[in-house]
């Protein structure tokens, strides 16, 4: 079972899959910002400049996404900001079902279903598909890779010594 949840084969279907689903659910939201503000609104979670920012923001997010997921391109960070959307995701709509209020999901236009547990419950699915994207992928080792250079280079200058002309030193001594 682990060998499957950790498969690449696995993180590259779940990718593609999720890839799908925000390219298809940013575009009406990206034709039609009026209503996608007016859902975000609904929400009664942000202040209406919030949501005015969001409506823009958010479907150009799931847009590029979406996009990098199904490319594979910078796999491991589109998975962290999959990860992140879902989340959020998870987070509105409990909140929405928890208090009680009848709004529409708003994710692929509007006039959807209103949202129950079942959607929090598809929503921690699809948080727990992202997560395995990020614990999968390997490509976001490069921000490791520069700290550890960083540190190489700190520890191979510290044993040398200071250098004549070095800025960090006046006129060359220490």
């Amino acid at each position: 079972m682990r060998r499957l949840l950790c498969s690449r084969r696995l993180s590259l279907i779940l990718r593609v899959t999720i890839g799908i689903v925000l390219v298809w659910a940013s575009l009406w939201k990206l034709l039609d910002a009026r209503s996608f503000a007016d859902t975000l609104d609904a929400y009664e979670l942000l202040p209406l400049e919030a949501v005015n920012l969001s409506a823009i923001v958010l479907p150009w997010l799931e847009l590029m996404t979406g996009l990098a997921l199904i490319a594979g391109i910078g796999a491991r960070g589109a998975g962290l900001m999959g990860t992140l959307l879902a989340a959020a995701y998870v987070v509105a709509t409990a909140s929405v079902v928890a208090r009680g209020l009848d709004v529409s999901c708003g994710c692929f236009g509007e006039g959807g279903h209103h949202l129950t547990w079942r959607d929090v419950a598809l929503r921690v699915v699809l948080l727990l598909a992202a997560m395995q994207i990020l614990a999968v992928e390997r490509t976001l080792a490069w921000p490791a890779a520069l700290l550890t250079r960083a540190r190489d280079r700190g520890s191979a200058a510290a044993s040398e010594g200071p250098r004549p002309g070095d800025p960090t030193t006046r006129g060359g001594k220490p």
